[in-house]
C-alpha cells in the first residue's frame, strides 16, 4: 500500500489556495474593465447539438421544476431561479453550470413531441433564452461563486453546445447581442485563468471552450483558437490513456470526455478550420472504450464515482463520434469492432463477455493525483449483468445523489469484493488541513495490482492480486474468476495469503467479509443449509449462488449509480476468519463460490420475497 500525500504536497496546495483567494479578493475591482467587450457579431459556425438531453427533464423545467444535485426547486412555469435561494450548494453548482440546457434542447429535437404539441419547440427555446438572459442580468458582470472556473467552464460549454438549438432564434435582437457579449466575456475569463481550472474534465472542457470560441466567433478570435488547440492537445495527452480510458479510471468520465471532444470537433468542421490530429485520435480511442464499459443493458458499469449514464445517450454519443470524425488510419484499416475487447491495459479493467452475460472487474489501483478525488477504494471489485438486467453491482454513485452519501460509497465495503477486518483496502485522506486544501484525495492506495488472463477451450480464467492489506495485516488478496463459453457458469475464488518469502505479521485469525451487492431489481432467497441462494431477475430469470464456505447471510445494501435518490437493495455476505500466517491453501483462507444460470422461474413459487 503506497503513501501518496506528503508535507510538501500540502504546502504547495496551501500556496496555490492562498494565491487563488488573493486573486479573487484583490482582482475584483478590475474585472469589469478587464472583461469589457464591445458588440460581438453573430456566430460564423455552430457546434453540432448531439441531442443528448432528456425530454422528461426538459418538460419539468418548462413546468418550473429543477431537479439537480439530489434536490429540487419549483419556481413555476414563468419563475426566475436567479432571485431565489438554492436548496443546496450542489444544486446551485449545477444550476449555474447550465448543463440542463441540453434537456430543453431535447424538446426541440423530439419529433413525436412536436407533433403532439406544435408549440413545444418554440416554448423550449423561449424559456431557455429567458433563463440565460435572467442569469446575465443577475450575474453577468461578476460574482465570485458563479464565475469560479469549474462552474464557468461548464456554463460556457453548455451555451456553445446549445446555442443554435435554443439560444439563437432571436439572433438579430438586442437580447441575443447581449448573450453573445456575455459569452465572449466569460470566454476571456477562461483564457486568462485557464490554469486555475481544476484538473481533470473541467480543464479538458476549459480547453475545449477556447477552441469553440475560436471556431464560432467570426471576428473576435484574438488568438483564442490557437491557444485552445495547444492546451487541448496537452490535456488530451495527459487525460486520455492509450487504450481510450480516462485518467480517473471512471467509465462515465470517459463518456463525458468523448462528448466534449465530439462537440468541439464538430465546431471546427463547421468553420472549416484545421483541427488537431490529437482530437481525432482521442475520439478514435474513446468510442470503443465506451463499448468496453457498457453492460448488457446498454448502460455503463459503475466504477470510481461514475454513474451508469443513459443507454440512449451512450448510443447516440458513440454513433455521432463515428459519423463525425475522420479515421486516423487508412480507410481500409479503419474498422468498428462488433464486439468490445476484453482487457484495457492502461485503464486496468478486465471484461468477460459471453452470450449476454458480461462481467467487469477492476484490476487497477488508484488514479494518480490530482485525478483521484472521486476514486473508490475497491481493488478487485466486479459487477455483472445479463440479458435480463443487472445482477451483481457495487453500491455506486452518480453526481445527482445527495452529497451525504458520497464518502461512504468510496469505502471498500460498498463494493463487491473482500473486506478484511472491516478495514478499507487503502486510506482516504482524513478530515483536516490536508483534505481542505487537497480535497478528498486517496492518501494510501491499494496497489500494486497484478493480473493475468487465460483463454481456454472451456472458457476464460482471470487471476488478480492486490496488496491493499499487506502493510497492516501482512497478507495479500487474490481473486480468481472463470466464465464458461456460454456465460452460464461463473466461478470465483478469493484467497488470503502471506507473500512468499515474507514473515507473517500475526499468527492470529483475522475476520473477513466477502460482499456481493445485488441490484435493487434482484430478489434473493437463502437455502436452508445457508450454503446457497437463489437470485431472481426481472422476468423470472434465475441464478444459483453457491459457496463451499459460509454460512451465507443477507444484509441490507443500497444502490446509487442510477437516478437521484438511493435505492434499497440487498447483499449476500460470506464471513469467516483467515489465519494471518496462511499460504492460501487451507479452507479458512480460500473461499470458493459460483453463479450458475437456471433459466425461467415462476416467482409466485418463491417461499421468500424481498421488499425493495
Amino acid at each position: 500500500m503506497t503513501r501518496r500525500i506528503g508535507i510538501s504536497d500540502i504546502g504547495f496546495a496551501l500556496v496555490r489556495a492562498s494565491y487563488r483567494r488573493l486573486a479573487v479578493e484583490l482582482g475584483a475591482p478590475a474585472r469589469t474593465i478587464n472583461l469589457a467587450t464591445s458588440r460581438i457579431p453573430e456566430f460564423a459556425a455552430y457546434p453540432k447539438n448531439l441531442g443528448l438531453g432528456q425530454v422528461a427533464n426538459g418538460l419539468k423545467i418548462l413546468d418550473g421544476q429543477f431537479v439537480l444535485g439530489g434536490h429540487s426547486l419549483d419556481i413555476g412555469a414563468h419563475g426566475d431561479p436567479w432571485v431565489v435561494s438554492a436548496p443546496s450548494e450542489p444544486f446551485a453548482h449545477r444550476l449555474h453550470s447550465f448543463n440542463w440546457l441540453n434537456d430543453l434542447a431535447a424538446l426541440r429535437a423530439d419529433a413525436k413531441l412536436s407533433r403532439k404539441d406544435p408549440q413545444i419547440s418554440e416554448t423550449a427555446a423561449t424559456r431557455a433564452q429567458q433563463l440565460v438572459d435572467g442569469w446575465i442580468a443577475s450575474f453577468g458582470k461578476w460574482n465570485p461563486y458563479t464565475w469560479e472556473n469549474d462552474i464557468l467552464v461548464n456554463r460556457v460549454f453548455a451555451w456553445f453546445a446549445n446555442w443554435q438549438s435554443v439560444l439563437d432564434g432571436d439572433s438579430d435582437t438586442q437580447a441575443a447581442s447581449a448573450r453573445r457579449v456575455s459569452l465572449y466575456r466569460q470566454l476571456k475569463r477562461i483564457r486568462s485563468t485557464y490554469k486555475r481550472t481544476p484538473a481533470g474534465l473541467p480543464r479538458l472542457k476549459a480547453a475545449a471552450c477556447l477552441v469553440l470560441g475560436g471556431a464560432c466567433f467570426a471576428d473576435k478570435q484574438d488568438g483564442i483558437l490557437d491557444k485552445g488547440l495547444d492546451v487541448l492537445d496537452d490535456e488530451i495527452e495527459v487525460q486520455i490513456l492509450a487504450d481510450g480510458g480516462h485518467i480517473s479510471r471512471c467509465p462515465e468520465q470517459a463518456a463525458l470526455a468523448l462528448e466534449i471532444l465530439v462537440i468541439t470537433e464538430s465546431a471546427l468542421e463547421a468553420r472549416g478550420a484545421q483541427g488537431s490530429k490529437e482530437i481525432q485520435r482521442a475520439i478514435d480511442r474513446l468510442a470503443p472504450m465506451i463499448d468496453f464499459f457498457t453492460a448488457s443493458d446498454g448502460e455503463l458499469f459503475g466504477f470510481n464515482g461514475g454513474g451508469t449514464a443513459d443507454a440512449a445517450f451512450l448510443k447516440k454519443l458513440v454513433a455521432q463520434s463515428r459519423l463525425n470524425t475522420k479515421p486516423t488510419r487508412p480507410r481500409r484499416e479503419f474498422r468498428v469492432s462488433t464486439r468490445p475487447f476484453g482487457y484495457a491495459p492502461h485503464t486496468k479493467f478486465q471484461r468477460l463477455d459471453r452470450n449476454g452475460t458480461v462481467l467487469m472487474i477492476d484490476v487497477g489501483t488508484s488514479p494518480p493525483r490530482p485525478y483521484d478525488l472521486e476514486a473508490h477504494l475497491a481493488p478487485l471489485a466486479f459487477e455483472m449483468s445479463t440479458d435480463a438486467g443487472r445482477l451483481i453491482v457495487n453500491c455506486g454513485w452518480n453526481e445527482t445523489q445527495p452529497q451525504s452519501w458520497r464518502q461512504p460509497m468510496r469505502m471498500t465495503a460498498a463494493h463487491t469484493t473482500l473486506i478484511l477486518d472491516r478495514q478499507n483496502a487503502g486510506h482516504l485522506q482524513k478530515p483536516g488541513l490536508a483534505s481542505r486544501v487537497l480535497g478528498p484525495a486517496i492518501a494510501r492506495e491499494a496497489g500494486p495490482v497484478q493480473c493475468s488472463r487465460q483463454e481456454q477451450e472451456t472458457g476464460t480464467w482471470l487471476e488478480a492480486v492486490h496488496e491493499g492489506y499487506r502493510q497492516e495485516f501482512g497478507v495479500n488478496h487474490r481473486r480468481r474468476l472463470y466464465m464458461d463459453l456460454i456465460g452460464a457458469d461463473i466461478r470465483g475464488e478469493d484467497t488470503l495469503f502471506v507473500p512468499m518469502g515474507e514473515v507473517p505479521l500475526t499468527r492470529e485469525e483475522i475476520p473477513f467479509d466477502i460482499r456481493f451487492h445485488l441490484h435493487p431489481d434482484v430478489k434473493v432467497t437463502l437455502a436452508q443449509d445457508q450454503k446457497s441462494a437463489l437470485l431472481i431477475q426481472e422476468g423470472g430469470h434465475g441464478w444459483r449462488f453457491r459457496t463451499d464456505a459460509g454460512p451465507l447471510r443477507l444484509e441490507k445494501s443500497v444502490y446509487l449509480a442510477k437516478d437521484s435518490r438511493p435505492h434499497r437493495a440487498e447483499q449476500i455476505v460470506i464471513s469467516g476468519r483467515a489465519y494471518g500466517d496462511g499460504d492460501g491453501q487451507t479452507r479458512s483462507n480460500r473461499i470458493r463460490w459460483s453463479l450458475k444460470r437456471l433459466g425461467g422461474i415462476d416467482t409466485a413459487d418463491l417461499s421468500h420475497s424481498v421488499q425493495k
